[in-house]
């Protein structure tokens, strides 16, 4: 079967390989070890523990194939970022299957030796912190390498010189595909190695392979793919990596409307990942003009959470028309280990360039200072509501003090 189809059947096979154990909205470092200890037992993969992190939890990697190229993979190097761990473990489960993918799979691990990191910040994976156990961003450590993680990571890539590097993250729901209502599902980005953006053999490749993630995945959400935006950061991993010699690729997982917990877009890394090897291991990236990779339409941060539009904000006597901008924050419970949202007001004034997951037009309706109210607690404003956005309230959605 061609490409195409290829990926249409895996899809819609996807469930087959879902690791049920895990899932993409939190993962603790005690179901990693769990799943690990279960894949030691597989003759496919060589696990192996690659140090250890300021807080004393292994950090693993698990090696699998025996081709000549020699690629690295690695997730959740901010702990608030699950997803694509999941869809690692998906991956393990795919890799060790039986089924009328074999021949697909057969040719992968003839040609690719991988070196997958599931869980590079275990701490900050527990305190659901984008930062490690003492509030270092490991993707800003690449240059002064002082955690132990970023240590682990950096000294494995030196030594095994891989061709290809895919670093897996999340991104938040308020970015677009372009200047669109579009969220972006999926954005990919080939990491430049210094200020002037240049681009040479080992960047040229990632850029290909990414035009060739991108088409896969344009069978599934052709409008909510983007390009992460390229500005140069000295102290990040894939730019270092890109530097050093190793075509990195940037996955960043967003949002899908309806997709809270992103199962959808976990199954789109399962997807995007498959492709990116398949083509590595026929090197047909070679053959499509790298320059395509700009047609990708960038990322923009055109979203709220909630936008609600055309209230009226009386002050002195006069009358304001106003949008009001809304975002929420996903916090853990760490006594509970459960989620809890907390919403804020993000932006108010004249928002008719931004859009809203969701979005109410309250012509009509007015905000009245709290003052006015006669209620003790701090609040910049307080908003009377119909009865379609009191359930909105209950969903989630709260305004508070902007500070």
């Amino acid at each position: 079967m061609n490409s195409n189809e290829l990926f249409k059947s895996l899809f819609n096979d996807y469930d087959s390989y879902r690791e049920k154990k895990i899932n993409p909205d939190f993962i603790n470092h005690e179901q990693i070890k769990e799943l690990i200890a279960k894949m030691q037992i597989k003759n496919l993969f060589r696990v192996g523990k690659l140090g250890e992190s300021l807080d004393g939890k292994e950090i693993f990697s698990a090696v699998f194939g025996e081709g000549e190229t020699k690629i690295l993979a690695w997730s959740q190097m901010h702990g608030d970022e699950p997803t694509a761990t999941a869809a690692l473990f998906d991956l393990f489960n795919f890799f060790s299957a039986n089924d009328k993918y074999d021949d697909f799979r057969n040719t992968l691990l003839k040609k690719i030796t991988f070196h997958f990191i599931p869980m590079v910040n275990p701490d900050g994976a527990k305190m659901f912190t984008r930062e490690n156990a003492y509030n270092i961003d490991l993707n800003r450590d690449a240059l002064h390498l002082q955690s132990d993680e970023s240590k682990i990571l950096w000294d494995y890539a030196e030594k095994l010189e891989p061709e290809f590097g895919f670093n897996l993250h999340d991104q938040n729901s308020y970015y677009t595909a372009g200047r669109s209502n579009n969220a972006s599902a999926i954005s990919l980005l080939s990491p430049p190695m210094n200020h002037v953006k240049s681009i040479n053999y080992t960047r040229e490749k990632s850029m290909q392979v990414i035009c060739r993630i991108s088409e896969a995945l344009s069978q599934f959400i052709p409008q909510n793919i983007a390009r992460y935006k390229d500005d140069f950061e000295p102290r990040a991993f894939g730019d270092n990596f890109t530097r050093n010699g190793i075509s990195t690729i940037l996955i960043e997982s967003g949002f899908y409307k309806n997709d809270i917990k992103k199962d959808f877009v976990r199954k789109l890394n399962f997807i995007a990942l498959l492709s990116a090897f398949k083509s590595i291991a026929e090197k047909d990236y070679e053959s499509i003009e790298h320059k395509k990779y700009f047609d990708i339409p960038e990322n923009e941060e055109l979203l709220f959470d909630l936008l609600l539009r055309n209230l009226t904000l009386n002050y002195n006597g006069r009358n304001f028309k106003i949008d009001v901008g809304i975002n929420r924050e996903k916090k853990l419970n760490k006594e509970l280990q459960s989620f809890y949202y907390k919403s804020k007001i993000a932006d108010l004034g004249d928002l008719s360039i931004f859009y809203g997951i969701e979005e109410h037009d309250l012509n009509g309706y007015q905000i009245i200072p709290d003052n006015k109210l006669g209620i003790d607690e701090p609040a910049d404003l307080k908003i009377f509501f119909n009865g379609q956005l009191k359930k909105e309230v209950r969903n989630g959605f709260i305004i508070e003090k902007v500070k």
